[in-house]
């Protein structure tokens, strides 16, 4: 029998936890194996038990979410984390992926985004809502540039790389946009990873923020 994903849930408000609990129990390939309402609580947990995933709350009393994910991942580096966030969190985001977590989820998230989410960051990806892409990249399209920079253009990228990184900015995973272009997942993973290197960019986040501030791609998929 296939090993259960061990999961933790932190967060400060009950109700939301037991919610997103009970939500997480009804997933076969999960075991629910602790949870905690705040950053001191869980880092003092974490250490006993052995635990796959957290979703884990930003703003949290004692130990918010930023700084319990730094000191978590250094001594637990492989664990991987969820950030759940709310809209107007988006102040945190930056700081979260410095802190380490591998996506962002929106409370208000239902069961099938969650399973998508789980399986994109125990594969090894990151996982990031498509609202929240949105969001961000809506912010980048209406903010004026602030300081000059030396800036890539579009034609440093291939016309391949540039259809990838039109899907990854509207919140596609790396499966979806196999099967839109017609290509093997690993050829979209090769071309996710070059534009990495190509943008200098830490994460995906940060990659997009700049396909959208630097007109790289078409940004008519972002309502207005």
């Amino acid at each position: 029998m296939e090993k259960k994903i061990q999961i933790v849930v932190v967060d400060d408000h009950p109700i939301f936890r037991k919610g997103l609990i009970q939500l997480l129990s009804e997933i076969p390939s999960l075991e629910i194996i602790d949870e905690a309402c705040n950053g001191l609580e869980f880092l003092e947990k974490i250490q006993k038990i052995n635990a796959d995933l957290v979703f884990m709350d930003i703003k949290m009393p004692v130990i918010n979410g930023i700084e319990a994910t730094k000191q978590c991942l250094l001594f637990l580096p492989n664990l991987k984390i969820i950030a759940l966030t709310m809209f107007g969190d988006e102040e945190y985001f930056q700081s979260m992926l410095d802190a380490g977590v591998k996506g962002f989820l929106l409370k208000n998230s239902g069961k099938e985004e969650l399973e998508m989410a789980i399986k994109s960051v125990m594969d090894g990806n990151s996982y990031y809502s498509s609202e929240l892409l949105s969001i961000l990249t809506k912010k980048f399209v209406k903010k004026e540039e602030s300081q000059s920079e030396e800036k890539l253009t579009k034609n440093a990228f291939t016309r391949r790389e540039i259809e990838v990184l039109q899907l990854i900015c509207q919140g596609l995973t790396n499966q979806e946009i196999a099967e839109i272009l017609f290509i093997s997942q690993r050829t979209v993973d090769g071309h996710r990873t070059n534009l990495l290197s190509k943008t200098k960019a830490k994460n995906t986040v940060n990659m997009v923020t700049q396909a959208i501030k630097n007109h790289w791609i078409e940004t008519s998929f972002i309502e207005k």
